[in-house]
């Protein structure tokens, strides 16, 4: 059985870490502009105190804050706080209030580059809550009682966020799905962002300007059947907070790692193609170098 000596394990280390680092700037150069994520309905500052407050779910849009800069990790580095990853996917599930609103109820991160699950945990929602969305949020009432009697969740949605800044600064790329969604239910305004919607509606509509609105967009759950031939979300329990997560960083990995593809499935996409929903069918148009005008 053969070995790697001490200088070829230094060498490969190296390698990952230049390989991550492109890797990290090829994600940054997907990030998207602030009128992209203005049209989207993402809050991009911060908002006043007002007597009449608007809300997102549970939190007052006034208490929507910003992520902090690098030097919150440097203040606080000597006291246990961690480094900030260049890039973390995020997930969340919620579930509903009162007057419907939502609130987390359960967050998973993980490291873009490494896959590293940094987070995996219930949410403790501190109020009533008149609906579990157990079908969808995998989560249920039980569930959350036995979390929070063995002190196994995080409290609130302030909790949450606090724990998502220990692995984040400003400076980190936030990956998610829809992505807007689970930024309202923690309260976070956020600067640097990647989508995998907008990412790939961009790639269908090619929109010529950042204030147009997408026709639609695709589901987690289609494009992980079609870039990464992964069935996701067909329990009977509801969704997976990790899960997805993992979904989505694989989703943009692929996006990012095979831009042919991508192209492909846009360009039949964009032609009306509504077959073009799994795997089998890509990997077949690209490997016998298809032409879209043969089929449109």
């Amino acid at each position: 059985m053969s070995t790697l000596s001490l200088e070829e394990k230094s060498s490969e280390s190296a390698s990952e870490v230049i390989d991550q680092k492109a890797l990290l700037k090829r994600l940054q150069a997907k990030c998207h502009s602030p009128a992209r994520l203005r049209t989207e309905g993402f809050i991009t500052s911060p908002c006043p105190k007002s007597d009449s407050p608007q809300w997102k779910g549970i939190i007052r849009l006034d208490l929507f804050k910003r992520t902090p800069g690098p030097h919150h990790h440097h203040q606080h580095g000597k006291s246990g706080h961690r480094k900030a990853r260049g890039a973390v996917v995020i997930d969340c599930e919620m579930v509903q209030a009162e007057k419907g609103r939502r609130v987390i109820a359960y967050l998973a991160a993980v490291d873009f580059i490494t896959g590293e699950v940094l987070i995996n945990s219930y949410v403790d929602p501190q109020r009533r809550i008149f609906n579990w969305c157990t079908r969808y949020s995998g989560i249920t009432l039980k569930a959350m009682k036995k979390a929070v009697a063995n002190g196994d969740t995080l409290r609130g949605w302030m909790g949450a966020r606090r724990a998502l800044w220990d692995f984040i600064d400003s400076d980190t790329v936030l990956i998610g799905h829809d992505i807007k969604h689970d930024l309202n239910c923690l309260g976070i305004i956020h600067p640097r962002i990647v989508d995998s919607t907008i990412l790939t509606a961009e790639a269908v509509f090619r929109p010529r300007w950042e204030t147009q609105r997408f026709r639609r967009t695709w589901s987690l759950k289609t494009l992980s059947c079609v870039f990464l031939d992964r069935f996701i979300q067909g329990g009977s329990n509801g969704h997976s907070a990790l899960e997805d997560a993992v979904a989505t960083k694989d989703v943009v990995m692929f996006c990012l790692e095979q831009p042919e593809y991508l192209k492909i499935w846009a360009e039949f996409t964009r032609g009306g193609w509504n077959d073009l929903d799994d795997f089998e069918t890509l990997k077949f148009l690209i490997t016998d170098s298809v032409q879209v005008s043969d089929y449109l």
